[in-house]
């Protein structure tokens, strides 16, 4: 690591104020800002605005120009130096003639890792790293996540009541958490590739899974439906949005013109091996994070939770309270019976308000094995 100036951790925190520009709008890329800098006066300011589009260094030598030559590059993530969607950073970097670049921490795609500061330093910039290294990580946790396990960034989310139903004696749920809750929830939807339901949850609340103030950029929907029993009607299936509907079945289930009947609409099909019309979790995690979806909010139901719990298949929780009884109706999670001594556990926990709502938000140990990791 080459020696820290001390405005470096000044132009690192802007870095990643901007980065936080893209969030909904990059995923599966990773949030990026950029600042060049040169004698303590900001040249440019820019970040990553969109999937395809300009990287954040790119960006910024853009605004930059000729005035970028000798000048220092600020960016919360190491540039890349591989063709993806865009040429690689590393070399616009070097053309542009930047002095030094300074970055908080390494690119864990392994395309990346390492190839870009390399290809930097053996052209004669001067490289930093590591400063705000931990802030880095955690704004992009869902990416570096994905990056490290192979598998997507799971979120656990449910609503419930103080004595922890997630709906009524009769299947309804509207509304168990207030609008604060609500509008936070699609907040944390537009930040993600995909929500993720069980047939009962499709069947019964006929949800329509989506960031409601969006036109375009919707997370795909994906439905855990090992018998195929969900109605052909429902939102998923049928509104503007279903070929970003993802149905997985039990190879078993024996309903060719159930299959055919999606297909036609334009619903994604996806078959498994399992067994009693269970899933397997972790080889259907694996194959949706190749197709790039490094990031599931799991929504429901009970059983749904309690797979994901059983096979330690999840990364975060976040689980909201609201202060109402019920006495009965659908639990948070269905059939599980742990001891004390063997109860699942939540790390680094915190709390917030949301009208009255409380949102319980805390890691899982998956997370703390990859996200430890460097």
């Amino acid at each position: 690591m080459a020696t820290m100036d001390p405005n470096d951790e000044r132009f690192m925190r802007r870095c990643l104020e901007l980065a936080r520009c893209g969030y909904g709008q990059v995923n599966p890329n990773p949030m990026v800002g950029a600042v060049i800098v040169k004698e303590g006066v900001v040249l440019a300011e820019g970040y990553h605005a969109r999937f395809g589009g300009d990287h954040a260094e790119i960006e910024v030598l853009k605004k930059a120009g000729s005035e970028a030559m000798d000048a220092t590059l600020y960016v919360n993530l190491e540039p890349c130096n591989h063709f993806g969607k865009t040429p690689p950073c590393a070399a616009a970097i070097i053309r542009a003639g930047i002095r030094r670049v300074v970055y908080a921490a390494a690119d864990p795609n392994p395309d990346v890792t390492g190839n870009g500061n390399r290809t930097l330093k053996n052209n004669g910039i001067e490289v930093t790293t590591g400063v705000l290294h931990d802030e880095a990580v955690q704004l992009n946790e869902q990416f570096f996540f994905a990056m490290r396990s192979k598998l997507p960034f799971v979120i656990l989310k449910a609503a419930m009541t103080l004595d922890g139903y997630i709906a009524d004696v009769r299947s309804k749920s509207k509304w168990i958490t207030g609008a604060d809750a609500r509008n936070y929830v699609q907040e944390v939807r537009s930040g993600i590739d995909a929500v993720l339901v069980g047939a009962k949850t499709v069947t019964v609340d006929n949800p329509r899974l989506t960031v409601h103030d969006r036109q375009e950029k919707q997370p795909y929907r994906i439905v855990l439906d090992g018998a195929l029993n969900t109605p052909l009607q429902s939102r998923v299936y049928s509104d503007k949005f279903r070929n970003r509907t993802i149905v997985i079945y039990c190879e078993k289930s024996k309903k060719p013109r159930k299959i055919v009947q999606l297909e036609k609409k334009g619903v994604n099909v996806l078959s498994y091996k399992g067994t009693n019309d269970v899933l397997p979790l972790r080889r259907i995690l694996r194959d949706l994070r190749k197709q790039k979806i490094n990031s599931i909010l799991v929504e429901g139901g009970g059983t749904v939770f309690r797979e994901f719990l059983q096979q330690k298949l999840f990364a975060k929780a976040l689980f909201f309270i609201s202060p109402k009884f019920i006495g009965g109706g659908k639990p948070v999670i269905s059939g599980i019976n742990k001891s004390l001594q063997h109860a699942f556990h939540l790390e680094n926990v915190s709390s917030k308000m949301f009208g009255e709502d409380v949102l319980i938000e805390g890691y899982s140990p998956l997370y703390k094995e990859y996200m430890n990791k460097e």
